[in-house]
């Protein structure tokens, strides 16, 4: 079903099919209205409104047809509209032309090919796409010193497919090499060995950004140069070379807006993992002005806003920023991964106007009814799950209930993020998370006492102010607020009396 909602998505939601052809019309017409009007799609909710089986003979036949119909559609050429994605829909219609061209060129009659075959070259040109340009300008030699015989045309096409060959050579070569890089870096090999590929790959790359100058090229060589650094966490260099792409980018004509985004998103996880407040978010708001909210890096700005906020202790301007982040874009534009965080994000947000951290606004009805526990039973696969999602609603829903006093709810939570990371925290790189969860489980051992838990747990601060958060190289969404800011205001709701619990109440 997802495969047929992203065809649904292709086409674009208001696209007509027309299944006149077919037994089961009206069947299929309710489906393909189904999948135009549900954002998350699925098996049993549609054969239900179907009055089908879902894993019947009837409703795989039927998914089947509307399969056909989706992706005659999909390659159907069609005008070129004034809309958002002109680019893309330009790329699509040049390929059909090559491919309807492909399918032409060895009728001796057809009056069309070299009409289309020119286009598309011209269009190939226009919005640089070597690959198109080449195989166009190939078709158009051949046609054009056989067939339809002309010698000026023949020399011109035939000058344009060897410009086209050389330079597609050279960026299908800079291509395999960044693909080999990223494949060292997706199976987790050491990280000096990805950045000895990347860095062997940069070096025998990099004159062709003057040699051809083309944003195509380009911005494979600089991807590559990117990986030098992404391979050992220096986030410096990374910002460098993002910045270096950027202002490249900014000086070249007719570059697509996917080249951006890349370089973009990997300065905010920069600034992020380095926890730099200052140039963070100057260059979010950089950012943000030119970021239609409909773009993926409208939400990573307000990610890298959100979190820099949290972790610079500004927690009244995270509120703010969390506000201004439109709720459809939330609810709706996000794919499942950020959609959590954002969510985790609002319950850290909600925690700290119980602290008395943020000062909420008077028309504000986000946090108003807001609870817990919805957030806590709202996620249906976190069980078998080994993420972030586990630590950050443990750790929500811990001080949730010492703000509120549930002091045995607390000791159980705590005995379960214990054995949680004691079975999934064992890298380094989770030092820090572990002392914190150290810290925490004195809470019940020294029965909420202010002044014995201080004691108990002052080495497992002086720990992680040894390893500073600016320094850590985890994730940085494994520690959004950072934890030793989060245990002084955890420690401020602690009184200077032993809570003791009775076996099986909760006082």
């Amino acid at each position: 079903m997802k495969h047929l909602s992203e065809l649904v998505r292709l086409l674009g939601k208001d696209a007509y099919l027309c299944f006149e052809n077919y037994r089961d019309e009206d069947s299929l017409r309710a489906l393909y209205h189904y999948l135009q009007q549900t954002d998350h799609p699925n098996d049993e909710e549609a054969a239900t409104q179907l009055g089908l089986v879902p894993g019947g003979s009837n409703f795989r036949k039927l998914k089947h047809h509307l399969k056909l119909e989706l992706l005659n559609a999909a390659s159907a050429l069609a005008p070129v509209g004034k809309s958002s994605d002109r680019d893309q829909r330009t790329f699509g219609y040049v390929w059909k032309l090559i491919a309807i061209g492909k399918q032409l060129r060895t009728s001796l009659g057809s009056e069309v090919l070299l009409t289309y075959l020119e286009e598309a070259f011209r269009l190939a040109e226009q919005f640089g796409m070597l690959d198109a340009a080449y195989q166009s300008a190939v078709m158009l030699r051949r046609q054009y010193v056989n067939r339809r015989f002309d010698r000026t045309k023949y020399q011109l096409y035939a000058e344009r497919a060897r410009w086209y060959k050389e330079r597609l050579r050279s960026y299908e070569d800079a291509v395999a090499d960044f693909n080999y890089v990223i494949f060292l870096r997706n199976s987790r090999q050491p990280a000096a060995k990805v950045q000895a590929a990347a860095y062997r790959a940069f070096e025998k790359h990099a004159h062709l950004i003057t040699r051809y100058d083309l944003p195509i090229i380009t911005y494979i060589v600089f991807l590559t140069e990117l990986n030098i650094y992404l391979a050992v966490n220096d986030y410096e260099g990374v910002i460098r070379v993002a910045e270096k792409a950027v202002e490249y980018l900014d000086a070249k004509t007719g570059t697509q807006p996917t080249m951006y985004q890349v370089f973009e998103v990997n300065l905010c996880l920069a600034y992020t993992q380095l926890n730099d407040y200052e140039r963070g978010t100057a260059f979010a708001r950089r950012l943000l002005n030119k970021t239609k909210p409909s773009e993926h890096n409208y939400i990573k700005v307000y990610e890298l806003l959100l979190i820099l906020s949290l972790r610079a202790g500004k927690f009244q301007g995270a509120y703010d920023s969390y506000l201004a982040l439109k709720p459809k874009v939330v609810n709706a534009k996000m794919q499942p991964f950020f959609r959590d965080t954002f969510r985790i994000i609002e319950a850290y947000l909600y925690l700290l106007i119980r602290l008395g951290q943020v000062e909420p606004h008077a028309d504000d009805m986000t946090f108003r009814r807001y609870r817990i526990s919805r957030l806590i039973n709202s996620f249906d696969q976190v069980p078998g799950e080994k993420s972030h999602r586990n630590i950050h609603l443990l750790i929500i829903e811990i001080v949730d209930n010492i703000i509120s006093r549930k002091h045995g709810k607390v000791t159980y939570s705590i005995e379960a993020i214990t054995k949680y990371a004691n079975r999934h925290l064992r890298g380094s790189e989770y030092r820090r998370v572990r002392y914190f969860l150290k810290a925490l489980a004195q809470l019940s051992t020294q029965q909420y006492h202010r002044e014995a838990v201080e004691r108990h747990t002052r080495r497992y601060l002086n720990l992680m102010a040894e390893h500073p958060l600016n320094e850590s190289r985890l994730q940085y969404y494994m520690e959004l607020i950072p934890y030793d800011v989060l245990w002084g205001l955890i420690l401020q709701e602690l009184g200077y009396k032993r809570v003791r619990l009775t076996k099986g109440k909760n006082p």
